[in-house]
């Protein structure tokens, strides 16, 4: 007996996602039409936050760049690939130390570095990947610890309790 579920493909994201998921882990989009903001009971949810996995309205959370939903709390998180941002640093050791615990732990991170150029001589160089599509006033030069967008809210709570 298998148990293995089938899978089909998100129509706003086009991520493969299993047939009983209320929701894509991705993006967000709800398959159901009867779920209802987590703050207003009454009002149905336009998505569920990939980083908290809770359904929110249009007005406690939306769709950023038309790709992912976010509700207003973790709407700041840098993400890039489904990877968010928990820690960054440029001091090497330090996040490659908080990748291996996060590791030991069972957690998925990886280190995104991005460097500046040798051109540049010192002048800042800052990184766009916001989910708002903003500038968040990351130097590029920072190492950036990022884990899948699931796993950010204990990741942050782990790395309080090391550091």
């Amino acid at each position: 007996m298998s148990d293995d579920k089938e899978e089909f493909t998100c129509s706003n994201c086009g991520s493969s996602v299993k047939e009983d998921d209320d929701f894509c882990p991705d993006c967000g989009t709800l398959f159901r039409d009867d779920v209802n903001c987590i703050n207003h009971p009454n009002v149905k949810a336009e998505g569920a936050c990939i980083i908290c996995c809770e359904p929110f309205c249009k007005d406690c959370g939306l769709f950023v760049n038309d790709i992912r939903f976010l509700c207003d709390e973790h709407s700041n998180y840098e993400i890039y690939e489904g990877m968010a941002r928990v820690y960054g640093s440029s001091d090497s050791m330090q996040v490659e130390f908080y990748k291996d615990s996060l590791e030991k732990e069972g957690f998925h991170p990886i280190i995104y570095s991005r460097k500046a150029s040798p051109i540049s001589l010192g002048s800042p160089d800052y990184s766009l990947f916001r989910a708002s599509g903003e500038f968040d006033g990351h130097i590029i030069n920072e190492y950036k610890l990022m884990v899948p967008c699931q796993e950010v809210i204990e990741a942050e709570k782990f790395l309080k309790e090391v550091g």
